[in-house]
């Protein structure tokens, strides 16, 4: 029996913006053209029937051409408008193509048909996050789940809900999951981005070699597999090898992904084959120039390879192409300072706060810019403080509130920010996170000569 597998597929939206989506699918889909085809053909033959427009509908899903699908299942919705699923999955589809007002009705069309109180929950839960309301998305989420804790849709909605705030409660969420089934693939790879995020780095690696064991040709498994090893250092030798491999196998599985040929990029860099790495992305976006993630991974290449300029005029690409995208803006303020185009950084700044107001790392990147590119002390330090508040139980915001209070001078109150995050640390596998505490508290220890 086929089990639930992650898959990509390339999405181009009508501006010609490519995006990349990972869907997980129940059945194996295999001579997708030809059954297509088929499909097709009876919907013509046969315009009033539903269900097998419906086939047609979610085998337009699965291989990506999501405009045609928006249109079939909007087509089987209209012979039978009381299919609660048919407009969550039509409703999924416009949330990622960032049709979110369209989504949006959708939900809500759903919500008046449901008469479950555990489904309403849930669908308000999806109306909330379509308006980027994660808060409110949580909360909504959370009385689903309680409603019908053995319902695993409720709690992986949740999960994914608590990463778009980078709540370190997301890797509660996917444990219940585990708990209900100790081998589900979807909660064993989102956990693993999780607790990465607080640092877990040894139960992350543990939960992903479990997924790979399950579901070896999973490409999000397998790319995070290989993310891990590179991570780790795993790229000489025989560990080497079998790193290329897994990179390799992911590309074979998604070979228009942008972010498995920044993997294969920064396994040449550590490698030390740096024109090598770098070289590999340019290619990368010379064949998809209306790809985003080329462009930002491209450019966080160059800038950590020395190439400042040309970062910062790549990251602008990936900027100009889409806007709704949190690292982008991150990373835009961390090339631009460094290229010395701090007068394009400062509108760049406010945006990014206004559009992603729930994440504490937009906080803490723009109280940092504040205070270290335009010196304005009193406000970048109210504005990293704003990250610890929204998550005052991760310590990496503390962390980074630290280092933006130590860059401000105001060094004893760094020394607690930093104290305070030591004490949030995971008690094993934080070893990354506890050296740069360890080295910004040395050196504001050092400047009060303790």
């Amino acid at each position: 029996m086929f089990k639930s597998a992650t898959h990509m597929v390339q999405l181009t939206q009508p501006t010609g913006v490519e995006l990349n989506a990972y869907l997980i699918l129940d059945n194996k889909i295999t001579r997708q053209e030809i059954e297509l085809k088929t499909l097709s053909n009876y919907v013509q033959q046969h315009p009033q029937g539903w269900k097998k427009r419906l086939e047609v509908a979610e085998l337009l899903y699965a291989i990506g051409r999501w405009e045609q699908a928006v249109d079939e299942y909007r087509q089987v919705l209209k012979r039978q408008p009381h299919c609660i699923n048919v407009r969550l999955q039509l409703g999924k589809m416009l949330h990622l193509m960032a049709r979110e007002a369209e989504a949006i009705e959708v939900y809500e069309s759903a919500l008046f048909l449901s008469r479950n109180v555990a489904t309403r929950h849930h669908i308000t839960g999806l109306i909330e996050s379509c308006r980027q309301h994660y808060q409110a998305a949580v909360k909504t989420l959370e009385s689903a789940a309680s409603l019908e804790p053995d319902n695993v849709a409720h709690w992986l909605a949740l999960g994914q809900a608590y990463l778009e705030i980078e709540s370190p409660v997301s890797v509660q969420a996917f444990d219940t999951i585990l708990k209900l089934n100790p081998d589900d693939i979807v909660a064993l790879s989102h956990s693993y981005n999780a607790l990465m995020a607080v640092g877990h780095f040894q139960e992350a690696g543990r939960r992903v070699s479990r997924a790979l064991e399950l579901a070896p040709d999973d490409v999000r498994v397998l790319k995070q597999m290989a993310a891990h090893r590179v991570y780790i250092g795993l790229v000489s030798g025989e560990e080497g090898k079998q790193t290329r491999q897994m990179i390799l196998g992911v590309l074979q599985l998604a070979p228009n992904a942008a972010d498995a040929f920044e993997l294969f990029a920064y396994y040449h860099i550590f490698r030390g084959e740096l024109e090598k790495g770098v070289a590999m992305l340019q290619k990368f976006t010379e064949k998809h120039p209306n790809s985003p993630s080329g462009w930002y991974h491209y450019a966080r290449c160059l800038f950590h390879t020395g190439s400042y300029q040309l970062a910062a005029e790549v990251i602008l690409k990936a900027y100009t192409l889409y806007q709704n995208d949190c690292e982008i803006y991150r990373t835009l303020c961390e090339i631009l300072p460094a290229a010395g185009r701090l007068e394009e950084l400062q509108p760049l700044v406010e945006e990014m706060l206004q559009h992603f107001p729930q994440r504490w790392s937009v906080w803490a990147t723009a109280g940092r810019v504040l205070v270290e590119s335009f010196n304005d002390i009193e406000r970048g330090c109210n504005v990293s403080a704003k990250g610890t508040q929204l998550q005052p139980q991760l310590a990496e915001p503390w962390f980074r509130h630290g280092r933006v209070l130590a860059l401000a001078g105001r060094h004893p109150e760094a020394v607690e920010a930093l104290e305070q995050g030591w004490q949030l640390l995971p008690e094993e596998g934080h070893y990354l996170q506890s050296a740069q505490a360890a080295v910004w508290l040395g050196e504001s220890y050092q400047v009060l000569g303790d």
